[in-house]
């Protein structure tokens, strides 16, 4: 028998991201973005993208690129891609402070467009309950191990569509808000098409908690969304008939993650516009066998 593609944990991460594409009038982009399903009633979800502003801001045209679905109810092993070429800003809203980047959208109707066209996406959401909550950070020590799942570079697995997982850990406290927005950092190699990735505490098998307590089980909690890298200006000597010195950005691995609760509050602006009233209990995001 062979091992089942999506079992564990582990596995549904790399089925949470989408791989996004956007055409503005000053050339292409790549970024990443996530799915959270929110309850609709009558057992139905209500899946929302999440990503940056800027992956968004100024598209023309956009494609949503994922796994495909096999006749198994399991990855088909390729992908299925949705290009929207009538993209606008009114199918898309940004969280309201100028300076917090995140960008979210109805992502229904794309799932919908996928299927009709015979390659249904398969994908896994976060669901509320696995949002870290102000009373979960503040519950984790300053320096947490954390995992980081999108498209640097624009890089996949071009035959399975997969993403990247990456790891790396946290730069400043969770429970700090960095530079008085609702952030933190992360020591982890972040490049432009990481934008919109999501980051996660997954501990497996064993964790210690911020008492010095050991546990066995699994912990996972999604804590943010990837936005931007900081850099530093680096001179490079240029070899040329007449040598110069040009200036270049380095990164310095240090990325600025968006809090769950950012993100909360920009679905909540999203639902405000098609007057859905969202009601999100505040619970600790769950600790899994």
């Amino acid at each position: 028998m062979s091992r089942p593609l999506v079992e564990t944990i582990a596995d549904q991460l790399f089925f949470t991201t989408v791989f996004i594409e956007a055409d503005t009038p000053t050339g292409g982009s790549t970024g990443t973005g996530f799915i959270i399903n929110y309850p609709a009633g009558n057992g139905q979800m209500m899946p929302v993208l999440v990503t940056n502003k800027h992956v968004l801001a100024g598209a023309m045209q956009i494609a949503f690129t994922m796994p495909a679905v096999g006749t198994t109810n399991q990855p088909s092993g390729g992908g299925t891609r949705m290009l929207l070429t009538d993209f606008t800003p009114q199918m898309w809203v940004g969280h309201p402070d100028a300076g917090v980047d995140i960008g979210v959208m109805l992502f229904q109707s794309i799932i919908a467009a996928m299927e009709a066209n015979g390659a249904a996406p398969f994908f896994r959401g976060f669901t509320p309950e696995y949002l870290a909550t102000e009373d979960f950070a503040n519950s984790l020590d300053a320096i947490e191990q954390v995992t980081m799942i999108g498209y640097p570079n624009g890089l996949f697995d071009q035959a399975s569509k997969l993403p990247i997982a990456r790891r790396g850990q946290t730069a400043t406290p969770i429970f700090n808000n960095y530079n008085g927005l609702p952030a933190f950092l992360i020591d982890a190699s972040v490049f432009p098409g990481s934008s919109g990735s999501p980051v996660v505490l997954f501990d497996r098998g064993t964790y210690t908690t911020r008492d010095g307590t050991a546990h066995l089980g699994t912990r996972m909690a999604l804590l943010g969304v990837v936005a931007a890298v900081h850099t530093r200006k680096v001179n490079g000597v240029v070899q040329m008939v007449n040598t110069g010195v040009a200036t270049f950005d380095d990164m310095i691995d240090l990325g600025i993650v968006f809090k769950t609760s950012a993100i909360q509050e920009a679905v909540f602006e999203l639902f405000a516009t098609i007057e859905i009233s969202l009601s999100v209990e505040t619970v600790q995001p769950k600790e899994l066998a």
